[in-house]
């Protein structure tokens, strides 16, 4: 019998012994996992500030772009009145044939707001297309303003002279595609 309290003053004295070191471990690991959080916490700042740092950076280069973007870019000798001529050189389209040939009047002007060239083609008095595009490096280069999801239209016309532009134009359909030579003529 004298044992057994022997044996529980041993048991409770080295359960007492473990509970302070399960305590420290424990505690340890908190104060580890503080340290941790801080120092992600200080990281994300950092990369906080240098995203900032990039962002400001990014709308400056952009405010810039927009700068040289906004200037007029344009030639004064391609804004009137142009007769076109186009001739079909290529297709694989039903209903259309090499050597089918086109003739329109085409207006181009330039939006100084939008800061893009506007052609208005005409077939006699009606008004069958808009475009709008671009020119740059002597060539004149337009889109359908109101595309159509079934048929993609575009021009491109390299700036001769005064008076003469030639170029292409290409109608590209889901299934086929049509090309034409363009010679532009401006009307005096």
């Amino acid at each position: 019998m004298k044992r057994f309290p022997i044996l529980l003053f041993i048991t409770i004295v080295f359960l007492q012994s473990c509970g302070p070191n399960e305590r420290e471990k424990l505690k340890q690991q908190q104060e580890a996992a503080i340290l941790k959080e801080q120092e992600l916490a200080a990281w994300e700042q950092r990369l906080k500030a240098k995203e900032l740092e990039l962002d400001m950076e990014q709308n400056s280069l952009d405010s810039a772009k927009k700068q040289i973007d906004s200037v007029p870019v344009y030639n004064a000798a391609i804004i009137g009145k142009w007769n076109v001529k186009m001739s079909c050189t290529e297709t694989n389209c039903d209903g259309s044939a090499i050597g089918d040939t086109k003739n329109e009047q085409w207006y181009i002007s330039y939006d100084e707001n939008d800061n893009k060239i506007l052609v208005k083609a005409y077939s006699g008095p009606v008004l069958i297309r808009t475009y709008v595009g671009t020119y740059q490096n002597n060539a004149l280069k337009i889109v359908d303003e109101k595309p159509n999801p079934d048929a993609l239209i575009g021009a491109t016309l390299n700036f001769i002279n005064d008076t003469r532009m030639d170029g292409v134009r290409e109608i590209k359909q889901t299934a086929c595609k049509i090309v034409y030579e363009l010679n532009a003529r401006k009307v005096k």
